[in-house]
């Protein structure tokens, strides 16, 4: 089996790189050869410019597509939204109507579901969002759209907060790191707030089955299926850390009201899929500060 896969440098990329079987032909799309492993094929390009590898591709005539690449985060800007999935747009269009790729799989959001509380399932009505998730969502319409009109499969992974190693700086868990290694209240502006943390290898392994098994098309949701509060976070780190300062307690005791707490229904997929997350945060945690 034929696999193309772009965004394979990028936080998740870089997780399932590690993680893919032996016995396929695995083509990268990327701008350079740097953190590629040499057991890849690399298309030199960039989605950007996708009319200048055209041909390569089509030479190729991959079985399935993984697409991750999703550039600027974290831009949830109009700007950045609307190149993204125009870029994900013709990449579709492209593979399916030249190339006769028989199934895509590309990474969705949690916050399609533009739900605060509760459990998310995949049949939930989905509510307007911000850029970001209308482009999102717009994406995963084309997808299915293809599966209607010319009977590929497509799966759409929404992923929850995924977290782990050569996470960006900026997200909760190497901001609360650093703030505590420096000795530091963290300042946070929803310490109540709890999310639906998995881990990056978890999320890898999400697509690996996707990759590999014949799955049904449709959504299928990836996350640990509990929500965790961010002091919570913030008492894990301290714990792994061994630290005798508890910052967690004044977050705990914040007078800040919740304004989010919500999870993925994970039944579909540990039916379909058969998957589910296995590294329990804490243990995520302590891996992540051992580098």
């Amino acid at each position: 089996m034929k696999v193309l896969i772009t965004g394979i440098t990028g936080f998740i990329g870089k997780s399932l790189s590690g993680q893919l079987p032996q016995g396929h032909e695995y083509f990268i799309l990327a701008r350079r050869l740097q953190g590629i492993p040499s057991s890849f094929k690399v298309i030199l390009g960039d989605i950007n410019d996708l009319s200048a590898v055209k041909e390569q591709i089509k030479n190729i005539k991959p079985d399935v597509c993984v697409h991750l690449a999703w550039e600027d985060l974290p831009d949830y800007g109009y700007e950045a939204s609307a190149k993204n999935l125009k870029n994900g747009t013709a990449l579709f269009h492209f593979l399916v109507k030249e190339c006769a790729c028989r199934k895509i799989i590309s990474a969705g959001s949690c916050w399609e579901y533009g739900k605060n509380f509760g459990p998310c399932a995949e049949t939930d009505a989905v509510s307007q969002g911000s850029y970001f998730v209308w482009a999102k969502r717009a994406l995963c319409d084309l997808g299915l759209s293809l599966v209607r009109e010319e009977k590929i499969d497509f799966i759409w992974l929404r992923l929850f907060f995924v977290y782990g190693p050569r996470q960006r700086s900026a997200a909760l868990i190497p901001t609360l790191t650093q703030a505590l290694k420096n000795n530091e209240n963290p300042q946070l502006r929803t310490p109540l707030d709890a999310n639906d943390f998995v881990h990056v290898d978890d999320v890898a392994q999400a697509l690996v089955r996707s990759i590999v098994n014949e799955i049904p098309s449709g959504i299928y949701n990836v996350g640990s299926g509990i929500s965790v509060p961010v002091w919570r976070v913030c008492a894990l780190i301290e714990e792994a850390l061994k630290m005798n300062t508890r910052y967690f307690e004044s977050l705990k005791k914040a007078s800040s009201s919740q304004k989010a707490d919500f999870w993925a229904d994970t039944k579909l997929s540990s039916r379909v899929l058969n998957w589910q997350a296995k590294k329990d945060l804490a243990v995520g945690i302590r891996e992540y500060l051992k580098g």
